[in-house]
């Protein structure tokens, strides 16, 4: 607020001291029409100089069409009898030379005229009045944003409205300029429009070069405010919404540049190598936004010109180029200025406006008194357009002082190219009038109230920004709370025209529109561009002219792929791509990216920005993967009660009794609990068949191979001790004590179940594999193989003790058949391990548990068929040799009798049989003594030999002996011997075989004697 104090009081100052040296002021230019109440304006008839001269070349679009179009708009005012009747519009108007302060001199001009409008007394009557006692309220213009800025700091102190037609900088929109309006659009829409250009067109990195003066800083100002801004909103839409931005990336500025007042050809180059240089070789930023002005474009183009086509930029630049042909040279520039994007604020051509210009003359002025213009005392040249004979002296190369002036006179003006401004002029005239048509409470036939010596400009200019005004082509236009019209933009691209001319001087380039944007109802810009028709300047060094339609790229990094997140390196449009596991989604917040995992139970989707839920799956009972192990669980189930209700049956039978009832029912139940083990293994999963599997898999185990190391360990300790002469019999081999053992084997199983149980307590999983979700029990891989390992040390220890006993005697062959259950254990376990963690890593969980239900089954089918099966063949289909000994023996004796007779041969006569000389009771099953013939009855012969047996009593000590034996150990326990003698008979040897009883504490013992009490015939 201080700052604009000071400037008001500067400006204040500045014109008291033009003021006090107004005469001495050097000869000026205005147009002027006179009438009731006076206008102002402010066009650049003459483009900028140099310091020294401010005034350069005439300006045919922006100084001689638009000064004409205010005249223009005047007349036809003044010609409708409907507005201001009675009262005459007139105009004073002024060259701003493009210059700010040669404007602000030419601007005090108004200021003075209204202070002495009605209340000017001329003191030296002798002297003409250096300038026009008009009554002004109200200024059109500036052109340039700069110079408005400093006009409306100064009208703003004397409450002297101001509307502009070609000023956009957002500045102007301030409070502080409370007496500025403007009919064209803000530079913040413009601005706004070519951020929407480069997201189309996905151009993320670009760099920025604008002019000195309010117009290019002002407008790439708040370029730069809509980039962070747009950011900052899509970042909140992302912390709201939880989504990534709708394909509209960060736009940064990769350098910007400005270029100083006045700046040369050469020192534009300077700023397009430095930008070059601090460009990284591996950046693509090729597109150069521009908030210039017409000449600094037109320098900018020859700059580029002069890197002999080593470098073709993508320019896309603000109104200011618009759609100026003379901003592109002729030859010279324009195949620079190809593929080029510029934006023009969409206008129309008032009504009449080119029959009335076309229509214009020039005044033939005597050429002497032109000639001696500058020696009299005249200070300036008051006409209708003072500077119109200039214009037309340029436009036909003639001189309308000369001798041929009457044939530079008769030249007719055919105009076809307009200033896009045009309509902005006429527009702000009109609305100056119906203004004042309302502050004077005119109807359409007179006005009431009128006083001409003072117009109040503050009233005046609050009629200005609340009403509505209707235009000659009846459109209506209203200020908003920024103070300008809202307008819309159209896109032009400058390429090559595909059509010929017959005039060999038109340009064979032109502006085609490509696109525009304009304001929505929701006050969003609303971008309609054809991204196929827009012409590329190309890439091709050695031919300027060289074209494309394929869209440049201009960018920092290539953008990160699906699932990769953007780790950025100081700046948001600058990035390395990292990627993101495939269970995870790619967050974007303010600061960064990070990857974020889904659930369990979750997997993201397809753009890797959110997680859906994923359907749970399990083994379906129906499924094949099911169907098979439940088969065999349920095949061997059947089996195993069979065995069980058999082995009950016959319990009392010798081969089941032999066998050890006891550790065979307990093995039985093993088998059976692995079985049953396949329905919770494959139920969907909860936490009572989790604790199910972890207790029964091993519980199960551990009965089977408890049990089979019992009887394999009974075994090798009850042969061990045979083989030791004089030594007992083995303790612990009673069936009570071999339950006992079991049971202490499988209550270690169940302890180590229970600790496992504490120390990973069962759960259910929910496990993720390629958008498959597992309902599954908790078990670590590893820790379910850990619990078996008590189990395969059983395995193991059975599998030593079957090799040890593999040489026992023929009636103990149960050995062979443990061994061979323990080897073909091992192998289903070496063959399942593999598969097993096979199947886990690759996340084939069905293939995973159908493969541990199998196992289990397998296992305790083997242990099923190799052991059992033996027994059941014989009870089942062999019940003879399921008998006690002393019966089999009473069958054969009927059979075949032994008897002594007289042989043909001395020695015997053996007739196709056996003797039987091992008489021992086996383990496995009671083997009849004697003759061991299958044959028929009818084959039976009588054995002649010269044998004699002997029946020898036990002797009369040894029955002592025994008794006591009877006494400690309370049972009946006896001993019999018998032995026979031969002589010269059976290969000429003596030998004696002696069948001993040795005491046993149960019938079902190895040693338990099966002729015990029986008479025994040989």
């Amino acid at each position: 607020m201080l700052y604009y104090y000071y400037h008001h009081y500067r400006l204040i100052f500045y014109f008291l001291i033009l003021f006090v040296y107004e005469t001495l002021s050097t000869t000026e230019r205005y147009a002027h029409r006179r009438g009731d109440v006076t206008l102002g304006g402010l066009f650049p008839v003459h483009e900028y100089g140099n310091p020294r001269e401010p005034c350069g070349a005439i300006s045919e679009f922006r100084g001689i069409q638009r000064l004409e179009a205010m005249l223009f708009a005047i007349e036809q005012i003044n010609n409708n009898k409907q507005l201001l009747p009675g009262i005459e519009l007139g105009a004073l108007i002024f060259d701003t030379c493009s210059d700010d302060n040669y404007a602000l001199e030419q601007s005090l001009r108004f200021v003075r005229s209204r202070l002495a409008s009605g209340t000017c007394i001329c003191i030296n009557t002798s002297t003409q009045e250096s300038f026009h006692n008009d009554n002004i309220f109200g200024v059109v213009g500036a052109t340039l944003s700069s110079v408005s800025v400093h006009v409306a700091n100064l009208l703003r102190l004397f409450q002297l409205p101001q509307i502009s037609y070609a000023s956009t900088t957002p500045k102007l929109s301030e409070p502080s300029f409370d007496y500025f309006a403007r009919t064209v659009p803000s530079d913040s829409n413009q601005a706004r429009a070519i951020v929407d250009i480069l997201q189309s067109l996905n151009f993320t990195y670009v760099n920025a070069i604008y002019s000195h003066g309010d117009y290019g800083e002002g407008g790439f100002r708040e370029f730069k405010r809509l980039l962070k801004l747009s950011t900052n909103i899509d970042d909140d839409i992302n912390l709201l919404n939880n989504k990534k931005r709708q394909q509209q990336q960060r736009i940064c500025i990769a350098d910007e540049q400005r270029l100083k007042r006045d700046a040369s050809i050469y020192d534009i180059k300077i700023i397009l190598e430095t930008m070059l240089e601090r460009i990284k070789s591996d950046v693509k930023a090729r597109v150069y936004v521009l908030f210039v002005t017409k000449e600094d474009a037109r320098k900018l183009l020859q700059a580029i010109k002069l890197f002999n086509g080593t470098y073709r930029p993508v320019l896309i630049a603000s109104d200011a180029w618009g759609k100026e042909s003379s901003v592109v040279i002729n030859g010279e520039t324009d195949d620079i200025a190809v593929g080029a994007l510029t934006l023009e604020l969409v206008s129309i051509q008032p009504l009449n406006f080119d029959r009335y210009f076309n229509s214009l003359k020039p005044d033939i002025i005597n050429r002497k008194k032109y000639e001696n213009f500058y020696d009299n005392d005249e200070q300036s040249i008051s006409s209708r357009n003072p500077w119109f004979n200039e214009f037309w002296e340029n436009r036909f190369g003639c001189n309308l002082t000369s001798s041929s002036s009457s044939i530079c006179a008769n030249y007719q003006l055919n105009e076809t190219n307009w200033d896009s401004k045009l309509q902005f002029i006429v527009d702000a005239t009109y609305v100056f009038a119906q203004a004042l048509h309302t502050y004077f409470n005119c109807t359409s036939s007179t006005c009431f109230h009128v006083s001409l010596n003072y117009i109040n400009g503050t009233k005046l200019f609050q009629l200005i920004l609340e009403k509505t005004f209707t235009m000659p082509d009846y459109r209506q236009i209203q200020f908003n709370s920024e103070r300008f019209v809202p307008g819309h933009y159209r896109i032009y691209n400058y390429r090559r025209s595909h059509l010929t001319s017959s005039d060999i001087n038109a340009s064979p380039y032109e502006y085609i529109s490509v696109g525009e944007w304009k304001i929505g109802r929701n006050k969003n810009g609303q971008l309609n561009i054809a991204i196929d028709s827009i012409v590329w300047p190309g890439s091709n060094i050695n031919s300027l002219s060289s074209t494309t339609t394929i869209i440049p790229i201009s960018r920092c990094s290539v953008p990160c792929r699906v699932g990769e997140l953007k780790q950025f390196q100081g700046d948001s449009c600058c990035w390395v791509c990292t990627p993101c596991n495939e269970t995870s989604i790619v967050v974007d917040t303010q600061e960064n990216e990070y990857c974020l995992p889904c659930p369990i139970g979750f997997w993201p989707t397809t753009n890797r920005t959110s997680c859906f839920k994923l359907k749970v799956t399990y083994i379906e009972i129906l499924s094949i993967q099911a169907l098979i192990p439940i088969c065999l669980s349920i095949i061997g189930n059947i089996l195993t009660l069979f065995i069980v209700i058999l082995f009950y049956n016959k319990r009392e039978t010798p081969i089941v009794k032999a066998s050890g009832k006891e550790l065979c029912f307990i093995m039985l139940a093993g088998i059976h609990l692995c079985y049953l083990m396949t329905f919770p293994i494959l139920l969907k999963p909860h936490i009572i068949t989790c604790i199910i599997q972890r207790l029964g898999i091993g519980l199960g185990f551990s009965m089977m191979y408890a049990a089979l190391l019992t009887k394999t360990n009974r075994i090798a300790r009850i042969f061990e001790s045979t083989k030791k002469q004089g030594k007992l019999r083995p303790q612990y081999i009673s069936p009570n004590s071999q339950v006992a053992i079991c049971s202490c084997l499988i209550l270690i199983q169940l302890l180590l179940s229970l600790l496992w149980l504490a120390y990973e307590r069962p759960s259910v999983d929910l496990i993720a594999y390629d958008r498959l979700v597992t309902l599954k029990c908790h078990m670590n891989k590893y820790s379910f193989l850990f619990s078996l390992t008590y189990n395969v040390l059983l395995v193991l220890v059975c599998t030593m003790y079957a090799i040890r006993t593999r040489k026992v005697p023929e009636n103990f062959n149960e050995t062979k058949f443990i061994g061979f259950t323990c080897y073909t254990t091992c192998i289903i376990w070496l063959a399942f391990i593999p598969i097993y963690f096979t199947a886990y890593e690759t996340g084939r969980y069905q293939v995973h548990i159908a493969t541990l239900c199998i196992t289990i089954s397998l296992c305790a089918t083997v242990a099923l068929a190799c052991l059992f099966s033996p027994k059941v063949y014989i009870i089942l289909l062999h019940p003879e040799k399921n008998m006690r000994v002393t019966k089999q023996m009473k069958g054969q004796t009927n059979k075949s009798p032994i008897s002594s007779k007289k042989s043909t041969n001395p020695d015997y006569t053996n007739n196709n049989q056996n003797i039987s000389h091992d008489l021992f009771n086996n383990d496995i099953q009671s083997k009849s003594i004697g003759n061991n013939n299958n044959n028929n009855e009818k084959n039976y012969q009588p054995l002649v030999s010269k044998l004699t047996v002997t029946f020898q009593s036990i002797p009369n000590d040894y029955k002592k002996y025994d008794k006591k034996i009877k006494q400690k150990n309370k049972q009946n326990k006896s001993t019999m011997i018998t032995t026979t003698h031969s002589k010269n008979i059976l290969n000429n040897e003596k030998y004696q075989v002696k069948i001993k009883k040795y005491n046993h504490e149960d019938d079902d013992s190895l040693n338990s004697n099966p002729i015990q009490d029986e008479e025994g015939i040989l």
